[in-house]
Protein backbone atom coordinates (compact mmCIF):
# COMPACT_ATOMS: atom_id res chain seq x y z
CA UNK A 1 0.00 0.00 0.00
CA UNK A 2 1.25 3.62 -0.80
CA UNK A 3 0.25 6.81 -0.93
CA UNK A 4 0.14 9.89 -3.86
CA UNK A 5 4.30 10.75 -4.17
CA UNK A 6 4.38 14.41 -3.10
CA UNK A 7 7.01 16.77 -4.73
CA UNK A 8 8.91 18.67 -2.46
CA UNK A 9 10.46 21.76 -3.72
CA UNK A 10 11.85 24.55 -1.31
CA UNK A 11 11.52 28.06 -2.56
CA UNK A 12 15.84 28.46 -2.50
CA UNK A 13 17.49 26.58 -4.54
CA UNK A 14 20.26 25.84 -1.75
CA UNK A 15 17.68 23.53 0.02
CA UNK A 16 17.73 20.37 -0.49
CA UNK A 17 14.44 19.05 -2.53
CA UNK A 18 12.59 15.98 -2.99
CA UNK A 19 9.68 13.03 -4.00
CA UNK A 20 8.27 11.63 -0.75
CA UNK A 21 5.72 8.78 -0.70
CA UNK A 22 4.69 6.13 2.16
CA UNK A 23 4.99 2.58 1.32
CA UNK A 24 3.52 0.45 4.33
CA UNK A 25 2.86 3.46 6.60
CA UNK A 26 6.68 4.07 5.83
CA UNK A 27 8.24 7.10 4.68
CA UNK A 28 10.46 7.29 1.98
CA UNK A 29 12.27 10.02 0.61
CA UNK A 30 13.76 10.09 -3.34
CA UNK A 31 16.82 13.01 -3.80
CA UNK A 32 17.71 11.83 -6.90
CA UNK A 33 16.94 8.74 -9.70
CA UNK A 34 19.22 6.43 -8.55
CA UNK A 35 16.76 4.04 -6.68
CA UNK A 36 15.17 3.61 -9.31
CA UNK A 37 17.48 2.98 -11.29
CA UNK A 38 17.27 6.13 -13.88
CA UNK A 39 19.66 9.26 -13.74
CA UNK A 40 17.92 11.64 -12.04
CA UNK A 41 19.49 14.29 -9.60
CA UNK A 42 16.94 17.64 -8.83
CA UNK A 43 19.57 18.76 -6.48
CA UNK A 44 22.09 19.41 -9.23
CA UNK A 45 20.00 21.54 -10.93
CA UNK A 46 21.34 25.32 -11.64
CA UNK A 47 17.66 27.14 -11.69
CA UNK A 48 14.38 26.44 -9.97
CA UNK A 49 12.59 25.71 -13.45
CA UNK A 50 14.93 23.08 -13.92
CA UNK A 51 14.88 21.66 -10.78
CA UNK A 52 10.81 21.80 -10.61
CA UNK A 53 11.38 19.50 -14.35
CA UNK A 54 13.67 17.26 -12.66
CA UNK A 55 11.34 16.42 -9.88
CA UNK A 56 8.41 15.74 -12.28
CA UNK A 57 10.47 13.98 -14.02
CA UNK A 58 11.33 11.95 -11.23
CA UNK A 59 7.61 11.91 -9.50
CA UNK A 60 6.41 10.60 -12.65
CA UNK A 61 8.77 7.22 -12.76
CA UNK A 62 8.34 6.77 -8.90
CA UNK A 63 4.36 6.30 -9.72
CA UNK A 64 5.01 3.92 -12.58
CA UNK A 65 7.86 1.88 -10.18
CA UNK A 66 5.47 1.72 -7.50
CA UNK A 67 2.60 0.47 -9.87
CA UNK A 68 4.35 -2.51 -11.21
CA UNK A 69 4.88 -3.30 -6.96
CA UNK A 70 8.29 -1.45 -6.81
CA UNK A 71 9.38 -0.94 -3.33
CA UNK A 72 13.04 0.34 -1.98
CA UNK A 73 15.82 -1.67 -0.37
CA UNK A 74 13.46 -4.68 1.55
CA UNK A 75 16.43 -5.76 3.78
CA UNK A 76 16.99 -2.33 5.34
CA UNK A 77 13.23 -2.14 5.87
CA UNK A 78 12.75 -5.08 7.33
CA UNK A 79 15.66 -4.06 10.09
CA UNK A 80 13.53 -0.47 10.69
CA UNK A 81 10.97 -0.51 13.87
CA UNK A 82 7.30 -1.15 13.35
CA UNK A 83 5.95 1.75 11.33
CA UNK A 84 3.38 3.62 13.61
CA UNK A 85 -0.75 3.22 12.61
CA UNK A 86 -1.69 5.62 10.16
CA UNK A 87 -5.04 7.40 11.64
CA UNK A 88 -7.85 8.20 8.50
CA UNK A 89 -8.25 11.83 7.60
CA UNK A 90 -11.44 11.54 9.80
CA UNK A 91 -9.91 10.22 12.91
CA UNK A 92 -7.04 12.78 12.27
CA UNK A 93 -9.40 16.03 11.86
CA UNK A 94 -11.87 14.89 14.72
CA UNK A 95 -8.69 14.88 16.99
CA UNK A 96 -7.16 18.07 15.91
CA UNK A 97 -10.91 20.09 16.08
CA UNK A 98 -10.74 19.01 19.70
CA UNK A 99 -7.34 20.51 20.12
CA UNK A 100 -8.44 23.69 18.24
CA UNK A 101 -11.15 24.61 21.24
CA UNK A 102 -8.08 24.20 24.09
CA UNK A 103 -5.75 26.50 21.72
CA UNK A 104 -5.39 30.23 22.81
CA UNK A 105 -6.83 31.65 19.84
CA UNK A 106 -8.92 35.08 19.27
CA UNK A 107 -12.89 33.69 18.96
CA UNK A 108 -13.56 34.57 15.14
CA UNK A 109 -10.14 32.55 14.50
CA UNK A 110 -10.85 29.87 16.15
CA UNK A 111 -14.38 29.76 15.06
CA UNK A 112 -13.66 30.01 10.66
CA UNK A 113 -11.01 27.38 11.82
CA UNK A 114 -13.75 24.60 12.92
CA UNK A 115 -16.32 25.83 10.57
CA UNK A 116 -13.87 25.74 7.74
CA UNK A 117 -13.02 22.15 9.53
CA UNK A 118 -16.49 20.71 9.61
CA UNK A 119 -17.25 21.58 6.02
CA UNK A 120 -14.08 19.47 4.88
CA UNK A 121 -15.28 16.62 7.29
CA UNK A 122 -18.76 17.03 5.60
CA UNK A 123 -17.06 16.78 1.89
CA UNK A 124 -14.51 13.58 2.68
CA UNK A 125 -18.06 11.72 4.20
CA UNK A 126 -20.35 12.56 1.38
CA UNK A 127 -17.75 11.28 -1.19
CA UNK A 128 -16.53 8.37 0.60
CA UNK A 129 -13.03 9.72 1.72
CA UNK A 130 -13.28 9.86 5.68
CA UNK A 131 -11.52 6.15 5.95
CA UNK A 132 -8.90 7.44 3.67
CA UNK A 133 -5.52 7.40 5.28
CA UNK A 134 -4.11 11.14 6.11
CA UNK A 135 -1.27 10.58 4.02
CA UNK A 136 -2.96 9.68 0.82
CA UNK A 137 -4.89 12.88 1.01
CA UNK A 138 -3.43 14.73 -1.58
CA UNK A 139 -3.42 18.15 -4.12
CA UNK A 140 -6.53 16.63 -6.28
CA UNK A 141 -8.81 15.90 -3.51
CA UNK A 142 -8.03 19.49 -1.73
CA UNK A 143 -8.07 21.19 -5.09
CA UNK A 144 -11.52 19.85 -5.57
CA UNK A 145 -12.50 21.02 -2.16
CA UNK A 146 -11.58 24.29 -2.59
CA UNK A 147 -13.33 24.99 -6.04
CA UNK A 148 -16.68 26.30 -5.16
CA UNK A 149 -15.28 28.58 -3.01
CA UNK A 150 -13.13 30.58 -6.40
CA UNK A 151 -16.45 33.10 -6.15
CA UNK A 152 -13.71 35.68 -5.47
CA UNK A 153 -9.84 35.78 -5.33
CA UNK A 154 -10.45 36.75 -1.60
CA UNK A 155 -12.76 34.47 -0.84
CA UNK A 156 -10.84 31.78 -1.82
CA UNK A 157 -7.37 32.49 -0.65
CA UNK A 158 -8.93 33.11 2.74
CA UNK A 159 -10.24 29.43 2.95
CA UNK A 160 -6.99 27.84 1.21
CA UNK A 161 -5.57 30.13 4.32
CA UNK A 162 -7.86 28.46 7.15
CA UNK A 163 -7.20 24.89 5.08
CA UNK A 164 -3.60 25.45 5.38
CA UNK A 165 -3.57 26.35 8.82
CA UNK A 166 -5.24 22.85 9.62
CA UNK A 167 -2.90 20.79 7.50
CA UNK A 168 0.03 22.53 9.55
CA UNK A 169 -1.23 21.21 12.42
CA UNK A 170 -0.89 17.12 11.27
CA UNK A 171 2.24 18.41 10.14
CA UNK A 172 2.92 19.18 14.07
CA UNK A 173 1.47 16.37 15.29
CA UNK A 174 3.76 14.06 12.60
CA UNK A 175 1.05 12.65 11.23
CA UNK A 176 1.71 13.94 7.84
CA UNK A 177 5.08 15.30 6.38
CA UNK A 178 4.06 17.59 3.60
CA UNK A 179 1.19 20.00 3.39
CA UNK A 180 -1.04 19.24 0.36
CA UNK A 181 -2.64 22.73 0.80
CA UNK A 182 0.35 24.03 -0.80
CA UNK A 183 0.38 22.74 -3.55
CA UNK A 184 -2.75 24.09 -4.78
CA UNK A 185 -3.25 26.53 -7.14
CA UNK A 186 -3.32 30.29 -5.70
CA UNK A 187 -5.47 33.26 -6.92
CA UNK A 188 -4.26 36.84 -6.91
CA UNK A 189 -6.48 39.24 -5.41
CA UNK A 190 -6.99 42.44 -5.83
CA UNK A 191 -6.19 45.28 -3.04
CA UNK A 192 -8.89 46.73 -1.41
CA UNK A 193 -9.01 50.41 -0.42
CA UNK A 194 -10.57 51.15 2.41
CA UNK A 195 -12.24 54.04 2.81
CA UNK A 196 -11.83 56.45 5.96
CA UNK A 197 -14.79 59.05 6.34
CA UNK A 198 -14.17 62.86 5.67
CA UNK A 199 -13.83 65.16 8.25
CA UNK A 200 -17.37 66.95 7.90
CA UNK A 201 -18.57 63.36 7.57
CA UNK A 202 -16.93 61.78 10.73
CA UNK A 203 -18.83 64.61 12.74
CA UNK A 204 -21.94 63.65 10.95
CA UNK A 205 -22.16 60.17 11.60
CA UNK A 206 -20.66 60.96 15.16
CA UNK A 207 -23.54 63.04 15.83
CA UNK A 208 -26.22 60.57 14.78
CA UNK A 209 -24.77 57.66 17.02
CA UNK A 210 -24.70 60.17 19.98
CA UNK A 211 -28.07 60.61 19.47
CA UNK A 212 -29.78 57.20 18.81
CA UNK A 213 -26.99 54.89 20.66
CA UNK A 214 -24.98 55.86 23.19
CA UNK A 215 -22.74 52.57 23.72
CA UNK A 216 -21.96 52.56 20.07
CA UNK A 217 -21.26 56.37 20.29
CA UNK A 218 -18.52 55.73 23.05
CA UNK A 219 -17.57 52.72 20.94
CA UNK A 220 -16.57 54.93 17.99
CA UNK A 221 -14.97 57.24 20.24
CA UNK A 222 -12.66 54.92 21.80
CA UNK A 223 -12.13 52.96 18.11
CA UNK A 224 -10.94 56.88 16.64
CA UNK A 225 -9.61 58.74 19.32
CA UNK A 226 -7.69 55.66 21.21
CA UNK A 227 -7.36 53.39 18.21
CA UNK A 228 -8.54 50.14 19.82
CA UNK A 229 -10.66 47.45 17.78
CA UNK A 230 -14.31 47.07 18.70
CA UNK A 231 -14.66 43.29 18.85
CA UNK A 232 -11.78 41.87 20.46
CA UNK A 233 -10.53 44.91 22.45
CA UNK A 234 -13.21 48.08 23.27
CA UNK A 235 -16.40 45.30 23.99
CA UNK A 236 -14.17 43.71 26.70
CA UNK A 237 -13.08 46.89 28.43
CA UNK A 238 -13.70 46.99 32.27
CA UNK A 239 -13.50 49.58 34.50
CA UNK A 240 -10.22 48.12 35.64
CA UNK A 241 -8.88 48.73 32.82
CA UNK A 242 -8.72 52.01 32.90
CA UNK A 243 -6.50 54.34 35.30
CA UNK A 244 -7.84 56.52 38.03
CA UNK A 245 -8.58 59.70 36.47
CA UNK A 246 -9.60 57.77 33.18
CA UNK A 247 -6.76 59.19 30.85
CA UNK A 248 -4.66 55.79 29.93
CA UNK A 249 -6.36 52.16 28.58
CA UNK A 250 -3.75 48.96 29.68
CA UNK A 251 -4.53 46.02 28.39
CA UNK A 252 -2.75 42.95 28.83
CA UNK A 253 -1.41 40.21 26.03
CA UNK A 254 -4.76 38.46 26.18
CA UNK A 255 -6.67 41.36 26.24
CA UNK A 256 -5.64 42.53 23.05
CA UNK A 257 -4.87 41.44 19.21
CA UNK A 258 -1.11 41.53 19.44
CA UNK A 259 -1.13 39.69 22.47
CA UNK A 260 1.37 42.41 24.01
CA UNK A 261 1.19 44.35 26.74
CA UNK A 262 -0.47 47.82 25.50
CA UNK A 263 -1.27 51.47 26.84
CA UNK A 264 -2.44 54.12 25.01
CA UNK A 265 -4.01 57.27 26.11
CA UNK A 266 -6.96 59.06 26.20
CA UNK A 267 -8.21 62.34 24.20
CA UNK A 268 -10.13 64.67 26.35
CA UNK A 269 -13.55 64.07 23.45
CA UNK A 270 -13.17 60.35 24.58
CA UNK A 271 -12.70 61.19 28.55
CA UNK A 272 -15.49 63.11 29.18
CA UNK A 273 -17.71 61.02 27.38
CA UNK A 274 -16.75 58.27 29.47
CA UNK A 275 -17.20 60.42 33.00
CA UNK A 276 -20.70 61.48 31.01
CA UNK A 277 -21.88 57.63 30.84
CA UNK A 278 -20.53 56.96 34.50
CA UNK A 279 -17.81 54.64 33.71
CA UNK A 280 -15.45 56.57 36.39
CA UNK A 281 -17.99 55.28 39.10
CA UNK A 282 -18.22 51.88 38.08
CA UNK A 283 -16.21 48.85 40.43
CA UNK A 284 -13.16 47.67 38.44
CA UNK A 285 -15.01 43.96 37.52
CA UNK A 286 -17.80 45.91 35.88
CA UNK A 287 -17.81 46.37 31.65
CA UNK A 288 -18.02 49.49 30.82
CA UNK A 289 -21.14 48.67 28.10
CA UNK A 290 -22.97 45.87 29.55
CA UNK A 291 -22.42 47.05 33.51
CA UNK A 292 -21.93 43.53 35.06
CA UNK A 293 -19.49 41.37 35.46
CA UNK A 294 -20.12 39.62 31.36
CA UNK A 295 -19.71 42.05 28.02
CA UNK A 296 -22.01 42.04 25.86
CA UNK A 297 -21.80 39.30 22.68
CA UNK A 298 -19.16 39.30 19.96
CA UNK A 299 -22.30 40.68 17.39
CA UNK A 300 -23.62 43.46 19.69
CA UNK A 301 -21.78 46.98 18.25
CA UNK A 302 -22.48 45.09 14.36
CA UNK A 303 -25.94 44.80 15.43
CA UNK A 304 -26.15 48.36 15.98
CA UNK A 305 -24.06 49.40 13.30
CA UNK A 306 -26.08 47.71 10.64
CA UNK A 307 -29.32 49.43 11.80
CA UNK A 308 -27.76 52.96 12.35
CA UNK A 309 -26.09 52.49 8.94
CA UNK A 310 -28.88 51.60 7.37
CA UNK A 311 -30.43 55.08 7.36
CA UNK A 312 -27.05 57.40 6.92
CA UNK A 313 -27.13 55.29 4.00
CA UNK A 314 -30.55 56.45 2.89
CA UNK A 315 -29.35 60.19 3.85
CA UNK A 316 -26.08 59.72 1.83
CA UNK A 317 -24.17 60.78 4.73
CA UNK A 318 -22.18 56.88 4.49
CA UNK A 319 -21.56 54.26 1.70
CA UNK A 320 -22.14 50.73 2.02
CA UNK A 321 -18.24 50.35 2.56
CA UNK A 322 -17.68 52.32 5.46
CA UNK A 323 -18.15 50.10 8.43
CA UNK A 324 -16.77 50.06 12.28
CA UNK A 325 -13.22 49.85 11.51
CA UNK A 326 -13.53 53.40 9.14
CA UNK A 327 -13.12 55.05 12.55
CA UNK A 328 -9.81 53.40 12.84
CA UNK A 329 -9.07 54.23 9.40
CA UNK A 330 -10.28 57.78 9.73
CA UNK A 331 -7.73 57.80 12.37
CA UNK A 332 -4.94 56.49 10.98
CA UNK A 333 -5.12 58.76 7.99
CA UNK A 334 -5.42 62.20 10.05
CA UNK A 335 -2.43 60.76 12.50
CA UNK A 336 0.01 60.60 9.35
CA UNK A 337 -0.90 63.82 7.88
CA UNK A 338 -0.16 65.24 11.44
CA UNK A 339 3.47 63.58 12.16
CA UNK A 340 4.32 62.54 8.63
CA UNK A 341 6.23 59.62 10.63
CA UNK A 342 4.96 56.23 10.36
CA UNK A 343 7.00 54.98 12.83
CA UNK A 344 4.64 56.50 15.03
CA UNK A 345 1.59 55.01 13.37
CA UNK A 346 3.32 51.29 13.89
CA UNK A 347 3.71 52.34 17.78
CA UNK A 348 0.19 53.37 18.17
CA UNK A 349 -1.56 51.16 16.27
CA UNK A 350 0.12 48.30 17.59
CA UNK A 351 1.51 46.66 14.56
CA UNK A 352 3.82 43.90 14.16
CA UNK A 353 6.43 45.78 11.76
CA UNK A 354 6.67 48.91 10.04
CA UNK A 355 6.21 47.24 6.80
CA UNK A 356 2.87 46.08 7.92
CA UNK A 357 2.21 49.58 8.96
CA UNK A 358 2.99 50.90 5.23
CA UNK A 359 0.56 48.52 3.80
CA UNK A 360 -2.12 49.60 5.94
CA UNK A 361 -1.48 53.31 4.87
CA UNK A 362 -0.81 52.15 1.54
CA UNK A 363 -4.42 50.29 1.21
CA UNK A 364 -5.98 53.80 2.36
CA UNK A 365 -4.32 55.80 0.01
CA UNK A 366 -2.10 57.84 1.46
CA UNK A 367 1.34 57.92 -0.42
CA UNK A 368 4.00 57.07 2.71
CA UNK A 369 6.79 56.36 0.45
CA UNK A 370 7.52 59.46 -1.72
CA UNK A 371 6.75 63.11 -2.04
CA UNK A 372 6.46 65.41 -4.87
CA UNK A 373 9.30 67.11 -4.18
CA UNK A 374 11.11 63.07 -4.83
CA UNK A 375 9.94 62.42 -7.88
CA UNK A 376 12.64 62.98 -11.19
CA UNK A 377 13.07 66.48 -13.35
CA UNK A 378 13.15 67.19 -16.58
Amino acid sequence: MFSEPVIFSPAELSSRCYVVVYIDGKRIRLYNGKPLGIVCNPNHSTSIPARDKALRFLCHHLKMKLGKGWKPNQNKLTRTAKPKEIPTILNALTKTRIDLTKEDLSALYERDLLSLCDHFLKYLKHNGLADTPVTHIGVETISRFLQPYKTTATNYMNRRRTLSSLFSRLITKDLISVNPVQATGKLKQSAYLNIPYKKLQLREVLEKLKQNHDQLYLCCLLIYGSLLRPHQEIRLLKRGSFNEDLTVISLSGDQNKSRRIRSVHIPGYVRDELIKQGVDQLTEDRNIFSRTSSPFNMSYFNTAWSRIKEDLMKRGIVSQNHTLYSFRHTAAVNMYLKTKDPYKIQQAFAHSSLRVTLLYLRNLGLVVDSSLEDLPDL
